[in-house]
């Protein structure tokens, strides 16, 4: 009987500390995208970090190669010029030491493909899809 309570006592412990180290994130792999084939896209990326957060952000740049920026807040936006067949992707890690709101959005020629908002202490986005 001791034994259980103890395994109880350690499971309840373990439990609350992965609580409070909890990520709430967002992730999808869309494939293709649903647009008329053409040379290029104007695709531009915004996010919105909530007061407090801090971001890491990595996009796919006009080469068609990840950027990343370390330490974002704010509002950050940021227009590309895409060739066609690209893969685009955009992720973003936030931190705060109080519960905050992220959101996110992706456009490409003026239609949003993308939008999502988060809330939490740490907030993983991640977007992909494929220009035709």
């Amino acid at each position: 009987m001791k034994n259980i309570f103890y395994c109880f006592l350690l499971m309840l412990v373990l439990g609350s500390c992965a609580i409070s180290t909890m990520t709430t994130f967002y992730s999808m792999s869309k494939g293709k995208i649903d647009t008329p084939k053409k040379e290029s896209y104007n695709v531009v990326y915004q996010a919105s970090f909530g007061d407090g957060l801090k971001a890491d952000v990595a996009y796919t740049n006009e080469s068609g190669k990840q950027t990343e920026l370390k330490e974002i807040n704010g509002a950050w936006e940021k227009p590309v010029t895409l060739k066609s067949g690209t893969h685009v992707q955009l992720t973003t890690f936030a931190t705060a030491k109080h519960k905050s709101k992220g959101e996110y959005k992706i456009l490409v020629d003026g239609k949003v493909v993308s939008e999502y908002v988060l809330s939490g202490k740490k907030l993983k986005y991640t977007f992909a899809f494929d220009l035709p």
